[in-house]
């Protein structure tokens, strides 16, 4: 008996242990698939959409938009980073859309160079080049990004860019003006607009736009890089509150730019992108 039983033990065993290899071989193969899946998707967020951009279309109408800016296309552009992702030859390529998009006012919201590169001479002649070739027969306005040192104020001055932190600028086109508003990074000065004229807000990051009680129209984002990594349209970077592209809140549509570059060298169904605006009063 105690042979059988020897025996029929030594059978189920070799049973169980058949199962065991069954299951490991399988468990180590599922875990190779996603191993692979997330190696890929690494790999394409790293190399590939982070050299990938696109231009995001706006129409925007209401009937207090003045006559003389009814139909002017407006630019906005964010969040360069430059030396993360963006180099020269990117630079290069995104100035040549912009002289294709041709617009009448450009709106930059900040940060030309990522936090952790040492821009050298070249690469500031490089920029100055870059904003300074931007097409436009209204003006070309800028606010300071978190990102901002001394060089972005030289840069923004040397180009005709006109810096807005925490100022309102009437802008005018033929007899007609709107106004301009710019919230810098970290700014926290009153900011009064009592007029009724048609108003856009210009702002580094949303999320503090609540610290000022200001009423737009319309309001002009960058900062959240749109969470730079999406799964299913969720951001999955980033600490930021509003990581859409679009809000609408106390009577004011918020465009928010998605930025051209990248803080952590990735993205995700999140391509990197500048903003036009059309305006239309009818």
């Amino acid at each position: 008996m105690n042979s059988r039983e020897e025996k029929n033990k030594k059978y189920v065993d070799e049973i169980n242990h058949e199962k065991f290899i069954k299951v490991l071989k399988i468990m180590l193969i599922v875990f190779g698939i996603i191993l692979l899946i997330f190696t890929l998707l690494f790999l394409y967020s790293y190399y590939v959409e982070t050299n990938r951009y696109e231009t995001k279309e706006y129409v925007i109408k209401d009937i207090s938009i003045p006559d003389d800016f009814n139909g002017i296309k407006i630019l906005h552009f964010s969040d360069i980073l430059y030396g993360k992702t963006i180099d020269k030859d990117k630079l290069l390529k995104i100035g040549e859309e912009i002289k294709l998009i041709n617009p009448n006012m450009v709106i930059f919201t900040g940060n030309i160079v990522s936090t952790d590169y040492d821009i050298n001479e070249d690469e500031i002649k490089l920029l100055n080049e870059f904003f300074n070739g931007i097409p436009y027969t209204i003006g070309k306005y800028a606010i300071t990004g978190d990102t901002d040192t001394r060089n972005y104020k030289l840069i923004m001055e040397d180009t005709n860019f006109t810096i807005l932190d925490n100022e309102l600028l009437e802008i005018y086109n033929g007899l007609n003006k709107i106004n301009l508003i710019g919230i810098g990074y970290n700014e926290n000065k009153e900011i009064k607009n009592d007029s009724n004229d048609y108003t856009i807000t210009i702002i580094n990051n949303y999320d503090d736009y609540s610290k000022y009680n200001i009423s737009s129209n319309i309001i002009l984002a960058g900062h959240n890089l749109g969470g730079e990594i999406r799964l299913f349209d969720l951001p999955l970077l980033g600490n930021d509150k509003y990581l859409n592209d679009y809000y609408e809140e106390n009577n004011s549509k918020i465009y928010i730019s998605n930025g051209l570059g990248s803080i952590h060298h990735l993205r995700l169904m999140n391509i990197p992108s500048m903003n036009v605006y059309r305006l239309y009063n009818k």
